[in-house]
């Protein structure tokens, strides 16, 4: 194929793409459109092991595949739909989706600057403007990951090759180390100590506050008791917008206890950071605070579409090299300089990895098309939509049954029961009514709702909740009504199963 004819070929397709993908973004934004996805046409011949031929033919079907486009569209959950209120993400922005058509088109790597020199240019101005925005200093820098887990990761492998740097020779045998954080932190961060060879055995889980917050004073005392036993505190994770109650861990005070300490302090801000980035609640705000690296998902609250994950490092990008790199001569040979002393401009080298996508471009344009105030009315109407849907739980009566918050919002999750008159003296019996109702409406296909359940220190004693709903609020479609259709749906449920 010629430069013309992939040209030609690429516009056609692009424009009826335009089109097919509008037509779908138009009906799955209607009232009252499916939710849940429907497996139809050849997808469904395939998952039900049918026609091998007809799912891999042998001649393409040509113009035919928007008839599979379409299925999978069928197929697929609609994040579209302001009634899809399943999981920490929403509909895309427009231009996002643009930003990611541009991904394709260019296909750079951003491992070699020379591979991808526009996106490493612009990764690098996106993460230094987050930096500032968070108010570190201007020596720091960062990267995207594919992921919030897989930055997590790279912060505790960043932070062990620091503290241990004879393991990237000598391996973890002469290696004790402890890493601590919040028993509702996300399960990454326990992956991640797996993968960098410490073990779930050397995972210390601090206790929590009534309303899901670290217990400051208990991560102290179990890294005094830690160290103790010859076993270094080296790495504390403090979550900024935990994954179930959105909670924000008490970062100043937990910074205080790391450098008493020498520990490395993570944020892992990938739900609740865009709260730091663009938001006005100061129990979110970190200027000011010692933080050694901070993640952040801006696929998350910001609506930039999936992945785009941004690692920033107080200390810049050296750090990660210096802990990470392995200098590979025959890939990594730009002798260019990016500012920083000693630093290369190929950053693939301070990742595991080595194949990049250039996902800060996405970030970018929406940024540019959009601006700043986009991205900050963006995360208040998600504070004030959650704000106003706990309001409703706690002002809601209801024959059929009892609404009871489990805690208040504290960024942008809300969490609660509605527990059936039938159930009111069983709490035994909460969570199994939870996960009851919830199935039944996500099977209606017309609403996604999901539950959750964590444990919270009651003043006392540390108790497991029963299962409550978990909203979390991002599309910026959710509208009042939208909020009533859900708790009219739970409670619609609750009269079907609990007559």
């Amino acid at each position: 194929m010629d430069s013309d004819d992939a040209a030609v070929e690429l516009r056609k397709l692009l424009t009826e793409a335009a089109h097919v993908f509008s037509e779908y973004v138009r009906e799955s934004q209607q009232p009252g459109a499916q939710v849940s996805g429907r497996i139809q046409g050849v997808i469904a011949d395939a998952a039900q092991s049918e026609s091998d031929a007809r799912m891999f033919p042998d001649a393409g079907v040509g113009s035919r595949v928007w008839d599979d486009v379409r299925d999978v569209c069928a197929g697929a959950a609609n994040t579209w739909s302001s009634a899809f209120l399943y999981k920490l993400y929403a509909a895309p922005a427009p231009m996002g989706i643009v930003g990611e058509t541009l991904l394709a088109v260019l296909n750079n790597n951003a491992h070699v600057t020379r591979a991808a020199p526009s996106g490493a240019a612009i990764e690098r101005a996106v993460a230094r403007k987050l930096a500032q925005l968070l108010g570190f200093p201007s020596s720091a820098d960062g990267l995207t990951f594919p992921g919030g887990s897989y930055a997590n990761l790279h912060a505790l492998m960043t932070a062990r090759n620091t503290r241990f740097p004879d393991v990237r020779t000598r391996g973890m045998s002469n290696v004790r180390g402890a890493v601590f954080t919040s028993a509702h932190a996300h399960y990454s961060i326990d992956k991640a100590a797996v993968a960098a060879g410490f073990g779930l055995d050397s995972v210390v889980y601090v206790p929590t506050d009534s309303v899901g917050c670290m217990d400051v004073h208990k991560l102290r005392k179990l890294m005094l008791e830690s160290r103790a036993r010859g076993v270094e505190p080296f790495f504390v994770n403090a979550t900024m917008g935990t994954t179930v109650l959105g909670a924000c861990d008490p970062i100043a005070s937990i910074s205080r206890v790391c450098r008493e300490f020498g520990a490395w302090l993570h944020v892992d801000g990938s739900w609740g950071g865009p709260h730091a980035l663009f938001g006005d609640d100061p129990a979110f705000s970190v200027h000011n605070i010692h933080i050694d690296s901070f993640v952040v998902n801006p696929h998350k609250l910001l609506g930039v579409p999936l992945q785009c994950s941004f690692l920033i490092m107080r200390q810049g990008l050296n750090v990660m090299r210096r802990a990470l790199g392995l200098g590979a001569t025959y890939l990594f040979h730009d002798e260019q300089v990016c500012g920083e002393s000693d630093v290369p401009c190929d950053v693939g080298d301070a990742t595991l990895g080595c194949g990049r996508r250039p996902d800060a471009i996405k970030f970018w344009l929406m940024w540019r098309y959009y601006g700043t105030q986009y991205f900050t009315n963006r995360v208040a109407l998600a504070r004030n939509t959650s704000l106003r849907l706990a309001e409703l739980v706690r002002t809601r009566t209801s024959l059929l049954g009892r609404w009871e918050l489990v805690t208040e919002p504290a960024s942008t999750c809300v969490c609660f029961w509605f527990v059936p008159c039938a159930l009111n003296d069983k709490r035994s019996e909460w969570g199994g009514a939870t996960r009851r109702m919830c199935t039944h409406i996500n099977d209606g296909g017309s609403m996604l709702l999901d539950y959750a359940t964590v444990d919270v220190f009651d003043g006392t004693n540390t108790c497991t909740l029963p299962e409550f709903f978990r909203i979390p609020i991002n599309n910026p479609s959710v509208s009042s009504a939208t909020l009533n259709d859900v708790l009219n749906a739970i409670e619609s449920a609750a009269a079907e199963l609990y007559p």
